[in-house]
């Protein structure tokens, strides 16, 4: 995964760099506290701002305050973004703090793109629907609104779902519904069912497992539906359930079963601008130079980007492939986004959009190549504008279920201590290690992964969280260990070290503490002194 991106960035002129890897023009600090790092999201309103002052580098969701923005005539999405991002350096401003791009989906809750977007001057920017399909896989019409662009409903702000009870067989059903979002089969809280070729197949062989809890959604591949079970209609973790999403279909089978479904996805007569159907819409980067001009100049550096004082970043989301992508390992085996059509395509667009668009394969790969170019010239500048991005941080990130970090301790580390390599050159976001992708809380192994951080981190170093989902008021929130909040010092080592040739075992010394990784034992220690 890192060699594309250091080869994309070894060009870049006028950017700070360590060596060959891209770093931030800001101070660099040892201070443990400021080498922190979440990305949050609280559903029902603004991130509380104490909470994300205590962290050195935050970045905001776009679905960050969605139960209020969604709410407005037109929808203010951006500009909420930028006053959370005021809340949070009023309060501390030494904490770095980045907002939610997107280079390859138009939304339209964002008034620079919505600006765009209803103006027929702009049409060539944006990707379009193949005329001569009469039937698409995605409406053109939402109510009374309809739009030849091309766009889906994948993570739209929509209408309320209301629910139709059956009086016979005891279940509610929900068109447009999905339960199980984000979510993985356990076995127990989540189970796989039958496929079968309908939403009412998938109810009966609830009812014959005795579940009480069915969402059910048509697979790409064959004429049968997936069918998974539940019996926990409000659950535990990051994962607001049920969530409004095109195609599938979910029921629940009590005498409790809400009337509507909305949830902070949901408004009522939803604006995203005039006469416009809310939808994810695609940027057509086969345009070129007017609209890269745009989304430089402009989305990136205009007044609610690095123009703005409280913004210092972003997270740029989304990318085109040029051939079919394999499935993600969160992933469940029946996920099927647009970039794994046989062509390539967007990432977390609809399967069929390629097919609903007419788009040949050149067509795409002129698409990629210019969208390829595009993100190249987007790094570029907010690196020469003292900006900094998601995609320039080294990551390392585990969890318990799909990356465990333990086999391959030896390994990462001893390539992690060698001179002239990402971890410690670059700018390194080391993830706390996850009880499950879905589930870090509570985090495994804290003594380690803070012990691992301090042994390979360099100047630039964040220890922290990425994306989990979103919460709301009321929800436990992002767990910050108390290891993140001690003076360790600085270090006087410059790299860690292996003490024997493959011992396996690793230190450092710190000016306030010394630091060993036993990747036999899988054993961390960290002595404070004060010498």
């Amino acid at each position: 995964k890192m060699a594309p991106l250091l080869l994309l960035l070894l060009g870049i002129a006028g950017a700070a760099t360590q060596g060959q890897y891209p770093v931030p023009t800001w101070t660099p600090t040892y201070n443990m506290t400021l080498s922190t790092i979440l990305m949050p999201c609280n559903n029902s309103g603004f991130f509380d701002p104490s909470e994300g002052a205590k962290w050195g580098l935050i970045d905001f969701d776009w679905s960050n305050g969605k139960n209020d923005w969604t709410k407005q005539k037109p929808m203010d999405c951006e500009e909420r973004l930028v006053k959370q991002a005021a809340m949070v350096k009023a309060i501390n401003p030494d904490t770095k703090v980045w907002v939610y791009r997107n280079l390859v989906k138009a939304l339209p809750w964002y008034t620079s793109v919505r600006e765009k977007i209803t103006d027929p001057a702009y049409s060539g920017w944006f990707l379009k629907f193949d005329a001569t399909r009469k039937n698409t896989s995605v409406p053109r019409c939402t109510g009374q609104k309809c739009s030849d662009y091309y766009h889906d409903q994948e993570q739209t702000p929509q209408e309320g779902i209301p629910g139709v009870k059956n009086e016979t067989t005891g279940w509610t059903i929900y068109q447009g519904v999905n339960d199980v979002s984000g979510m993985k089969p356990d076995g127990v809280n989540i189970i796989i069912g039958k496929d079968v070729p309908t939403p009412d197949g998938c109810r009966i062989e609830a009812d014959k497992g005795g579940h009480i809890i069915f969402t059910w959604w048509p697979n790409s591949k064959g004429s049968n539906g997936t069918c998974w079970f539940s019996n926990q209609w409000t659950r535990t973790g990051n994962h607001t359930q049920p969530h409004l999403e095109k195609q599938h279909v979910s029921g629940y089978k009590s005498p409790d079963a809400p009337s509507v479904i909305g949830g902070f996805n949901s408004c009522n007569d939803c604006d995203c601008g005039e006469g416009l159907p809310c939808g994810e819409y695609l940027w057509n980067h086969a345009n070129g130079s007017s609209l890269r001009e745009f989304l430089i100049n402009e989305f990136i550096g205009g007044a609610n980007g690095l123009a703005n004082p409280n913004v210092d970043g972003f997270f740029l989301d989304d990318g085109w492939s040029d051939k079919a992508s394999p499935i993600p390992p969160w992933a469940p085996p029946t996920y099927r986004q647009c970039n794994m059509y046989s062509t390539g395509g967007p990432t977390e667009v609809d399967y069929n959009c390629i097919v609903d668009m007419g788009l040949t394969s050149s067509q795409v790969l002129d698409i990629y190549n210019n969208w390829t170019e595009t993100v190249t010239q987007v790094k570029s500048y907010i690196l020469q504008h003292k900006g900094f991005a998601w995609p320039l941080l080294v990551e390392r990130d585990a969890s318990l279920d799909l990356k465990d970090p333990r086999p391959k301790c030896k390994q990462f580390m001893q390539s992690a201590c060698s001179t002239n390599n990402a971890y410690h050159d670059g700018t390194l976001m080391f993830g706390f290690t996850r009880k499950t992708f879905h589930d870090p809380f509570p985090l495994p192994f804290v003594e380690q992964d803070v012990a691992q951080f301090l042994l390979i981190r360099g100047k630039y170093g964040y220890i922290g969280h990425s994306w989990m989902g979103c919460i709301a008021a009321g929800e436990p929130m992002y767990e910050r260990p108390p290891q993140v909040d001690v003076d360790y010092g600085v270090p006087i080592d410059e790299h860690c070290q292996e003490t024997a040739s493959g011992s396996g075992i690793f230190t450092r010394r710190w000016s306030k503490a010394m630091v060993s990784m036993d990747c036999n034992t899988w054993e961390a220690t960290i002595n404070m002194t004060t010498a």
